[in-house]
């Protein structure tokens, strides 16, 4: 591939994205990392990356108004944004029907805000890795 895909990763679980950004790199995406939700924006604005997975909660800004912000700017509102979190769980049998109506709603709110795809924590590697194969085949022109 002459021009890997950047893949912006920005959670404040610093673990965590070394390890998806590990994953990535042995699939030849390209990787930059941010740590909480201003550093994300700011380098979503300054890298135009193909496509951001976003934690929703994170210092300064959370998921939510980070992938608000990049739909209000035209020059960021293209980009695919893959919300990855433990808050929306829902499969989970030992959670009772107001928690799981809860995390739906959370779900909701991250769609409302233009998430495309929202993924829970701990994210398999190989579907994270189809989800943005997927992402990407179909948001690219």
């Amino acid at each position: 591939m002459a021009n890997p895909p950047l893949i912006l990763i920005v959670d404040d679980n610093r673990s965590l994205v070394n390890m998806i950004a590990g994953v990535l790199h042995k699939r030849d995406y390209e990787v930059i990392t941010a740590f909480d939700g201003l550093e994300g924006l700011l380098k979503a604005q300054d890298e135009k990356p193909d496509l951001i997975v976003l934690d929703i909660v994170m210092p300064r800004l959370d998921g939510y108004e980070v992938c608000h912000r990049l739909q209000e700017n035209p020059e960021t509102k293209h980009i695919p944004v893959i919300m990855l979190t433990v808050k929306g769980q829902v499969d989970d049998p030992t959670l009772d029907e107001r928690t799981i109506e809860g995390r739906i709603q959370e779900q909701m709110a991250g769609f409302e805000v233009g998430a495309v795809d929202f993924l829970t924590k701990p994210v398999k590697a190989g579907e994270l890795i189809e989800r943005i194969k997927s992402l990407l085949f179909f948001e690219k022109p």
